[in-house]
């Protein structure tokens, strides 16, 4: 965009928003090309334009500025706002696309989900933080797994999301367990843990958590039974 062009823009754009404006002329404003305004015809809009119209006027103009985008030669005031009218339609349409793939994902990671609660159970059970020889902070964390099927489990694989007392996120952890789970049995996890940096302010809060103020739950991304069977989610 040249640096004529940067400025009729930003002008008319600065005008339409700050609406100072008067009637100069009886002509159709939405003929006038965006690029050929004259200081009068600039005026005029003002008077000539509804509310809206000078909204979506500044929009589109401001919309090319950002994108670096310089009006094509001949576009009138009329076929800009046309193009932010489409513009915001397919915005909307996009939105709504975006919107309706979300609640597919979700619906469909909520039923995996569900699948894998009836196998597998995995809860947190306990917090302990621990200081190093040298100052490194260590919290436990131990973990409860539940192997409600009917085959011997290898490994579980997920997400364990942790979170305060008022169900606000603290820190997500890619968590595994190899050490297996029978059929039909419990069995509960105590070694392993996170290290916490101490310039980390979400790994700090939990260090800071209390257990009995910790919400967490478990988001199952693969169960590997021990006959070389397995189940899997992407996380």
């Amino acid at each position: 965009m040249t640096n004529h062009s940067r400025f009729v823009v930003r002008s008319l754009a600065t005008l339409l928003v700050s609406g100072l404006f008067i009637l100069t002329s009886c002509s159709d404003p939405k003929k006038y090309e965006v690029t050929k305004l004259s200081a009068e015809q600039r005026k005029e809009l003002g008077q000539k334009l509804t509310a809206d119209e000078g909204q979506k006027l500044a929009a589109w103009m401001m919309r090319n500025v950002m994108a670096g985008k310089e009006p094509t030669v001949g576009t009138t005031i009329e076929m800009a706002l046309k193009q932010q009218d489409e513009w915001v339609v397919k915005q909307k349409e996009e939105e709504a696309k975006a919107e309706e793939l979300r609640k597919r994902v979700e619906a469909e990671r909520k039923a995996k989900q569900e699948e894998f609660a009836k196998l597998l159970s995995v809860a947190l059970v306990s917090k302990k933080n621990s200081m190093g020889d040298y100052g490194q902070r260590w919290v436990g964390l131990g973990m409860a797994y539940e192997n409600k099927s009917d085959k011997d489990i290898q490994g579980v694989k997920g997400v364990l999301k942790l979170m305060d007392i008022f169900g606000d996120k603290i820190l997500n952890v890619n968590w595994s367990y190899d050490a297996g789970v029978p059929a039909k049995q419990s069995t509960v996890e105590r070694k392993s843990g996170i290290g916490i940096n101490q310039f980390d302010d979400s790994a700090m809060k939990l260090w800071n958590t209390d257990f009995d103020k910790l919400k967490s739950t478990f988001e199952v991304s693969t169960i590997i039974f021990k006959n070389g069977t397995r189940m899997d989610y992407p996380e």
